[in-house]
């Protein structure tokens, strides 16, 4: 029995059910019904042997406390050693109980008290006829559970005083329906956790997660990443570009303002034309390049392009060769590479300024030949 009495508890254990936000019982009322499975320790003056059956019972609720109800037990195959018959036992009751639901702070599971009034009847199959009819005071006590509003369960242990006759004890297991109406208290408001405030430790207005430039100073335009923003380009933050408005490309200080140079540069190219000729070869292209990168850095310089030739030649024809390929070079920078014209002369010098021997084939290759001659502007 005792095994039993543990099984059931358990299962009451793993069956609850926490009524999370529906808020508390105030009160409960109505009609509701059980079934269940119990057994019988018999008093030692019965001469009669412990036997297990079934139950059900029909009440009512008063309240959440008191509730009043009919019950039926029924054993069979009892055994009875003083006459070595087998019979059935029967018991009815009436029954009031008061539910503790204050002792352990659960509305849904409680202990409760039973006391109530019935009958015992003794059968036995050679006489097919009643030869004990006792009457007893009941005296009990268990556990309730709902698992719902509706469903409840309970494990109970009840004392039976039938005087004379003896002591009877009952335990049961019931699973019931509570076909009633169970009031409760308004729900309580599903707690709201604080929504956490997005994060901006450099205070630029993007949230650290988003920020790809952390530590901007307090007031400096950033972009939607959070970086400073670089209007003209040049490399150096709005918030501390001292020029703001510089060309694209320009050579500038650590202030964003432009650097020029402080004398004539001549920016070495290595244009070595064939004989009479001014065309741009391929070859030509990355070196002119040079120049355009040059003016690009420095958008305060000027740039003369001078053109010159070997001695091969009469001195008029040489001069206009020379003109033609400074010429030729001047209009690439302008037509590629979107240099500003207004930034570029031409001049050709013809011979007069070679860089190498002209007796010999290739000083003379070296004096086919354009430069740049960098200014600063006036």
């Amino acid at each position: 029995m005792k095994k039993k009495l543990i099984a059931a508890a358990c299962m009451l254990a793993l069956s609850s059910t926490a009524f999370a936000n529906e808020g508390e019982v105030k009160d409960r009322h109505g009609f509701y019904g059980y079934v269940g499975w119990g057994g019988i320790e018999l008093d030692p003056a019965r001469t009669a042997e412990r036997g297990q059956g079934g139950n059900f019972g029909l009440g009512w609720a008063f309240n959440k406390s008191w509730s009043v109800e009919g019950n039926y037990n029924y054993f069979n195959d009892i055994d009875n050693n003083s006459n070595g018959l087998t019979g059935d036992l029967q018991t009815y009751s009436v029954d009031f109980l008061y539910n503790d639901v204050s002792w352990i702070g659960s509305e849904s599971t409680h202990p409760f008290l039973k006391f109530g009034y019935g009958k015992t009847e003794e059968k036995y199959d050679v006489w097919n006829d009643t030869i004990e009819n006792d009457e007893f005071y009941k005296v009990g006590l268990g556990f309730q559970h709902f698992a719902t509003d509706k469903v409840f369960m309970r494990i109970g242990y009840d004392f039976l005083d039938s005087g004379e006759t003896g002591d009877d004890n009952l335990w049961y297991f019931n699973i019931g329906y509570f076909f009633g109406e169970t009031v409760r208290t308004a729900a309580a408001p599903k707690p709201v956790e604080p929504k956490k405030e997005a994060k901006d430790s450099d205070g630029d207005g993007v949230i650290d997660a988003n920020d790809r430039c952390p530590g901007t100073p307090a007031g400096a335009a950033v972009d939607a990443y959070g970086c400073a923003l670089d209007s003209d380009g040049d490399g150096v933050a709005d918030y501390k570009d001292a020029c703001p408005g510089t060309e694209a490309g320009a050579k500038v200080d650590e202030k964003g303002c432009k650097i020029e140079p402080k004398e004539d540069v001549v920016v070495d190219m290595r244009l070595n034309f064939d004989v009479d000729k001014y065309q741009i070869k391929p070859e030509m292209v990355s070196e002119i390049a040079k120049v355009a990168e040059f003016l690009r850095q420095y958008p305060g310089v000027n740039a003369q392009i001078q053109g010159h030739t070997d001695s091969t030649g009469s001195n008029q024809y040489n001069q206009g060769l020379s003109e033609r390929r400074a010429g030729a070079v001047k209009d690439y920078l302008i037509n590629n590479f979107g240099i500003d014209g207004s930034r570029l002369t031409s001049i050709g010098y013809g011979e007069e300024r070679p860089i190498a021997d002209n007796s010999t084939a290739d000083g003379r290759a070296l004096n086919r030949r354009v430069e740049a001659n960098a200014e600063t502007k006036k």
